[in-house]
């Protein structure tokens, strides 16, 4: 399998997993099985996880924190405040983050 194969493969599977788990978790709240803080603290995790694995990327990392973006923009009627900030905030921080050290290496 070569590495588009592999990467589409990955992005398909992390997009599938990722609507299961959080639909799941909503409708188990939603229902008052799940406290409703773990709502919060699961997408505290899923942002912890997004920039684990765009720091994982070394060239498509900037496309990938382009497009969590564009996605969460794209999703801004459907988000709460809480995820609008995460999902807004968190991708604008690790795009200033990543030119930041991006500039700090042509300097050395």
């Amino acid at each position: 399998m070569n590495k588009l194969q592999k990467g589409t493969a990955e992005a398909i599977t992390g997009i599938v997993l990722g609507t299961i788990l959080t639909t799941t978790v909503v409708a188990l709240a939603k229902d008052g099985t799940l406290p409703s803080y773990f709502i919060l603290l699961f997408g505290l995790f899923s942002i912890i996880a997004n920039i684990v694995t765009i720091n994982s990327f070394r060239y498509t990392g900037m496309l990938y924190t382009i497009g969590w973006l564009l996605g969460a923009l794209l999703l801004k009627d459907s988000l709460s405040t809480v995820d609008m900030v995460f999902n807004i905030g968190g991708p604008i921080l690790v795009l200033i983050l990543r030119v930041c050290f991006w500039i700090r290496s042509i300097r050395s």
